[in-house]
């Protein structure tokens, strides 16, 4: 009997960042318009939100300080933090994608009272759009429900990046991105092949600390696979000790320095028989990592926005190696109690709606 496999949702999230990528890149001016809006008056541009639009904003990071911002990416609950500090020169951008997360929600509140604030979101804004001053939409279609964020977050990487490039008054600056369409197309074709291991533990540094916080993320939505995410340098004097010989660990690594520390870090697992993969650049090898997912040369700025992707089919990949179904993530609203919990823990004013 032949049975015909119906196309996943998740799987159709992941594949369609190239051609969303594209269509951005070809109809940039929303992004830049904003960006120019909020341009720093000499100040500081704060970039807060929760989960991927924190991790969004620190992968933007290294775009960002190469066009001269003074780019601040943090915690909602550390910009409510600074808030009172904030000045009339500063300018806040707030990331979520329903614009009802409760801690950015009131992170934007009191922001506003002193300083200009534009919500990235996706649609309406929620809530959030409401508090803000300004707002810009991805207009991203929704697939499903429910789904992992895997086109979002490229998309609010990519739009975080040109909204960057309108606030410093460089929007030539976008055509710097116009070959990550093509990467994260062999970022998709690329061999991944992963024994599910005990834990994952994703390393790097710079940009790519949003990049690997992305990735462990992923893992826990995704997954009942232990993840963690700490500085390459640091995972030596921290998780690397309470680590099982089992874990896989991950580096990211998209530039010279990066890749050859990196290495060493390979090297050097290798001794006890740790299983190690490398998502590198061909201009940037980790030859020492048991397997490599090599991406074509890109530059370290906009680098971040490819080396997402393989984090995305590794998580995606070992959800359905250990029987769970990364399109629906039930094994998250399934479990009541614990769903419920997450909702105080975030988006307490979400309780009773199913979301």
């Amino acid at each position: 009997m032949t049975t015909t496999l119906r196309p996943s949702p998740a799987r159709a999230d992941i594949a369609r960042q190239p051609e969303l990528l594209r269509a951005m890149l070809a109809a940039p001016d929303r992004f830049l318009a904003a960006g120019a809006r909020i341009a720093p008056g000499g100040g500081r541009l704060f970039v807060a939100g929760c989960g991927d639009g924190l991790f969004a904003a620190e992968a933007a990071s290294g775009f960002a300080a190469a066009l001269g911002l003074d780019w601040r990416a943090l915690g909602a609950l550390d910009l409510l933090l600074a808030a009172d500090r904030l000045t009339a020169a500063d300018r806040v951008v707030c990331v979520s994608m329903s614009g009802n997360v409760d801690r950015t929600v009131e992170a934007a509140e009191a922001a506003s009272r002193r300083a200009s604030v534009l919500a990235l979101v996706n649609g309406s804004g929620g809530r959030l759009g409401r508090v803000a001053g300004d707002l810009v939409s991805l207009d991203l279609p929704e697939l499903a429900p429910f789904l992992c964020g895997t086109a979002s977050y490229t998309a609010t990487l990519a739009a975080l990046m040109l909204i960057s490039a309108g606030a410093a008054g460089q929007a030539e600056a976008a055509s710097r991105l116009a070959a990550v369409p093509g990467a994260i197309a062999a970022a998709l074709a690329a061999p991944l092949h992963v024994t599910p291991p005990g834990g994952v533990r994703l390393l790097s540094a710079g940009a790519h600390a949003g990049t690997v916080r992305y990735g462990a993320a992923k893992f826990v939505e995704l997954t009942r696979i232990p993840a963690w995410s700490a500085d390459l340098e640091e995972f030596a004097h921290s998780q690397y000790w309470a680590m099982p010989r089992t874990d896989l660990v991950v580096v990211v690594a998209s530039d010279g320095v990066l890749a050859a520390r990196a290495a060493e870090t390979c090297a050097a697992l290798a001794e006890l028989g740790v299983t190690t993969l490398a998502i590198d650049a061909a201009d940037a090898p980790v030859a020492t990592a048991t397997t490599r997912v090599t991406l074509p040369p890109l530059a370290a700025a906009v680098a971040p926005l490819a080396a997402a992707v393989p984090l995305q089919r590794l998580a995606h990949d070992l959800a359905e190696a250990t029987g769970l179904d990364p399109a629906t993530r039930r094994h998250l609203k399934e479990d009541a109690e614990r769903f419920r919990v997450s909702r105080l823990l975030t988006r307490r004013s979400l309780i009773g709606t199913g979301l």
